[in-house]
């Protein structure tokens, strides 16, 4: 404060630092106002000047929340450097305080200070206030601009963010501010080797900041740092850590580059406020980040999850809408993948899933989707021109799986089923698009697996029954409604009945007769297909001994899926049942189709040779022999007693290779000869081909020549027929 050329400072004896009043009295009574100027006699001028009336009346004002009763000047102390005051409180305590003056000149720096501290203190207020609201994508504008605040408000020419990886061996710069005609040094300051700068990474670690107020003058113990920083053109520099002592994860700095300068203290500590408020909003961020991931991604594989899907497809649809074009939905469903966890375990299963999701990734575009919906169903969305564009993304989502996924103890090749909707020809919103999506999926399963369908308006009608025979499925099952129909097995050349096949047909109460395959893979997805096994095998066995009452020798053969004689539990039901059969169980073969054998040839070998321990008597067959899926070196691992020859073969001996399918039939009846198996042929329809089978040496076939499947009472007309021949 100027008065008569000089300021003063009041300070307390023995301390550093003082605050910078206005001049003022206190009376007698206790409380500060003006009085009259004491006797200054002898005293110097500075301190005449500073004790004139005015320069009281401010004195009083600057202390008036300080109760007291008066306040003495020591004159005779007087110098020309300042004096001394007592305070006396009402308590009678008295404080002694000392009044300076320095040249006016001083005095405007100090106020600068002072008003530079209070700006960065409010400063600081607002900073926290706002980074405490920060949404994500605001907060690295935010931070830029508070140091772009600070830097102007502190006059240096580069302010910024070093931040370390979560491994701590890189930093690099990732904010920074620099004032005009300064260059900018963040491009040049990415993924630093954090060691490469040892003594800086010492100071941080032991949660010091770093104020070089003379760059030149740093020791050898920082020369990689003191060359960096006269690389970069810096006189003088504070860095304030921020993270754990021992652990730093980053730092702000500030760069002086036209000049020398030093940092006071309670700066120093403001900074350090700062960086940690930079911490805690790091923090957050991370922290949200982190929630999102787990709001929007799969664990398992990273990818996005169902609600990710929904979010993305919904915006690219209004993108469609605004601009055109057009969108394909791709639902992918694995074929078959329950084995893989039932074989292997769900921990193998679970990294063949993450293989699997990666490489979808790599099949498609970076401006696709791919999502996991959950189990073993994945999602493609993709931006399409037309149909050849559209094709080649399905061939490579095929090409894909085509190479095995190869993890210690197996190596399994995906294949798999796939649903395409289109946007905007089948549907306007995400949920429509993925409902169409998956009933094509559906269709594609229908149509042998390892295909892809695309969605057209009759697979909504087919779904809505779909739907409807699944919610039946159930009350059939508990109702009896699922019961055998039996195909006569018959003797070459003869035509006798040698026994029969029971083949699964449902007496639905208001759609009458339904065949296998409307019903059969329903009962697949909702893992029925070893409840009706087992209820065919039950039927089979009561309608065997009337049978064998009119013909001692008759056979009966029921469906077995392989997949489902894995589960321990079928597999002591179907023990329970053949061994309550007694010597019955001798006329009774399981037949499995090759295929599902195949899946796990081990357990597959392992499961059947417990059902023949179990009853040694129980014969066993591999159903749709040839069909592609066998190798001879397995056959001779499982403990099976007849071939029954795949349909196909037999259809071929008409079609358009007659040669080749002869020369095939010719083979599987010589091997079975060869390992002392039976072979029965499958699916002869005309008086030809039958003839052609006894001609090949063939003893045993079924087939429409000779009947569809008819109920049980039918069945047993038929064997009683078939007596006389």
């Amino acid at each position: 404060m100027r008065d008569g050329g000089h300021f003063g400072v009041i300070r307390k004896p023995g301390t550093a630092s003082g605050t910078t009043v206005a001049f003022r009295q206190v009376d007698a009574g206790g409380r500060l106002r003006p009085a009259a100027e004491p006797d200054a006699g002898g005293m110097p001028r500075e301190a005449r000047d500073a004790l004139a009336p005015p320069a009281l009346a401010r004195l009083c004002e600057a202390l008036q929340s300080i109760p007291s009763r008066e306040l003495r000047f020591d004159l005779d102390g007087a110098d020309s450097a300042g004096l001394a005051l007592r305070l006396v409180k009402p308590d009678g305590e008295a404080g002694t305080f000392r009044l300076e003056w320095r040249p006016s000149g001083e005095q405007d720096e100090y106020r600068h200070r002072l008003e530079q501290r209070l700006a960065f203190e409010r400063l600081i207020a607002a900073l926290s206030t706002e980074l405490i609201h920060a949404q994500d994508d605001c907060l690295d504008a935010l931070i830029e601009r508070a140091l772009g605040q600070i830097g102007r408000l502190f006059d240096v020419d580069r302010a910024y963010v070093f931040r370390f990886d979560g491994a701590r061996t890189v930093q690099s710069n990732t904010h920074e501010w620099v004032a005009p005609g300064v260059s900018p040094e963040a491009a040049n300051l990415q993924d630093v080797p954090i060691d490469h700068f040892p003594w800086l990474l010492e100071e941080f670690r032991a949660g010091r900041e770093v104020h070089v107020p003379v760059v030149a003058e740093l020791g050898d113990a920082a020369r990689t740092e003191r060359q960096e920083f006269e690389r970069e053109g810096i006189r003088s520099i504070v860095l304030v850590p921020f993270g754990e002592q021992g652990d730093p994860e980053g730092f702000i700095g500030f760069d002086s580059v036209h000049r020398e300068r030093h940092w006071p203290d309670d700066i120093l500590v403001g900074l350090r406020l700062v960086s940690q408020m930079f911490l805690n909003a790091f923090r957050a961020q991370q922290m949200r980040q982190r929630l999102g991931m787990m709001a929007f991604h799969d664990p398992l594989t990273g990818m996005g999850n169902r609600r990710f899907l929904n979010d993305r497809l919904a915006h690219a649809i209004e993108r469609c809408r605004r601009d055109g074009g057009s969108l394909a939905v791709v639902l992918i469903d694995l074929d078959d993948f329950k084995l893989v966890n039932d074989s292997h375990g769900h921990a193998l299963g679970d990294e063949v899933l993450r293989h699997i999701g990666a490489r979808l990734v790599a099949a498609v575009r970076a401006s696709d989707v791919v999502a996991r919906l959950g189990g073993d169903e994945f999602v493609v969305v993709a931006a399409t021109t037309g149909l050849d564009p559209l094709s080649q993304l399905v061939e490579r989502l095929f090409a894909a799986m085509r190479e095995p996924v190869v993890l210690p103890g197996v190596a399994y090749t995906a294949r798999m089923s796939m649903g395409i909707a289109l946007f905007p020809d089948d549907g306007g919103d995400a949920g429509t698009l993925l409902q169409q999506a998956d009933t094509a999926m559906y269709a594609a399963k229908g149509e042998g697996r390892d295909r892809f369908a695309f969605f057209t308006p009759r697979m909504t009608e087919d779904s809505r029954k779909a739907l409807r025979l699944r919610h039946d499925l159930g009350l059939a099952m508990a109702r009896g409604e699922i019961r055998p129909h039996y195909q006569p097995r018959v003797q070459l050349p003869t035509g006798r009945v040698l026994g029969f096949e029971a083949l699964a047909r449902w007496h639905h109460p208001t759609d009458g007769l339904l065949m296998p395959g409307s019903f059969l893979g329903l009962a697949r997805q909702a893992g029925l297909v070893g409840r009706i096994d087992c209820d065919m095998l039950g039927h089979a066995l009561a309608d065997l001994p009337r049978w064998r009452a009119l013909d001692p020798a008759c056979r009966v053969s029921v469906n077995l899926d392989a997949a489902y004689i894995h589960d321990d539990v079928l597999l002591r039901q179907l023990e329970e049942q053949l061994s309550a059969a007694g010597e019955a169980a001798a006329c009774v073969e399981l037949e499995v189709t090759e295929c599902s054998l195949m899946r796990d040839i081990d357990r597959s070998a392992e499961a059947l040779g417990r059902l023949r321990s179990a009853v040694p008597a129980l014969r066993l067959a591999i159903d749709d022999f040839g069909s592609g899926y066998s190798s001879l070196a397995y056959l001779g691992r499982l403990p099976v007693t007849t071939l029954k020859i795949d349909r196909g073969f037999v259809a071929g001996l008409a079609g358009d290779n007659p040669r080749g399918a002869r020369a095939i039939l010719r083979s599987i009846l010589e091997l079975g000869a060869e390992l002392g198996l039976h072979v029965v042929a499958e699916g002869v329809e005309t008086q030809a081909q039958a003839d052609t089978l006894v001609e090949l040496g063939c003893r045993e076939a079924q087939g429409f020549l000779y009947s569809a499947a008819v109920d049980a009472g039918q069945a047993a007309g038929m064997l009683q027929g078939s007596r006389s021949r």
